[in-house]
């Protein structure tokens, strides 16, 4: 009987790596546990990033269409359509003559060029030759 009772130094060493094999299979279970929820909660943080940027994109929209809706109420009012067609189109009423200013860049070089010939001229000069440079 006493020999059953006590195990064989060889049967010692095999329960001790049973051990072992049965704590790296519980990790392995653990690790595949916690793997899988890798991938919802990588689509969840996709899809939630995803309504982020459509929501961006439709607040975008709703602005824009709330300008071409406050444009549209504008366009009804005679006073807005005249403004607009003067300032971008150019548009004059029948009777009102039209200026153009062009090549304010020459301009601005030939008056830097008089600028030297009236430094010793005095004020009254310098306002005659500018009127005088007015008229025709």
């Amino acid at each position: 009987m006493s020999s059953r009772a006590t195990a064989s130094p060889g049967m010692i060493g095999f329960l001790s790596r049973r051990r072992g094999w049965w704590r790296l299979v519980v990790l392995g279970i653990i690790l595949l546990i916690m793997g899988s929820y890798v991938s919802p909660v990588r689509a969840y943080l996709e899809k939630s990033d995803a309504i982020r940027r459509e929501q961006s994109i439709t607040d975008d929209l709703r602005s824009q269409h709330d300008e071409l809706e406050q444009e549209k109420i504008n366009l009804q009012n005679t006073g807005y359509v005249e403004q607009v067609a003067r300032k971008d189109l150019g548009m004059v009423k029948p009777g009102e003559q039209p200026y153009v200013v062009k090549d304010l860049n020459d301009g601005a070089a030939a008056t830097g060029a008089e600028v030297p010939q009236q430094q010793g001229a005095s004020l009254f000069d310098r306002i005659k030759n500018s009127v005088s440079s007015l008229i025709p």
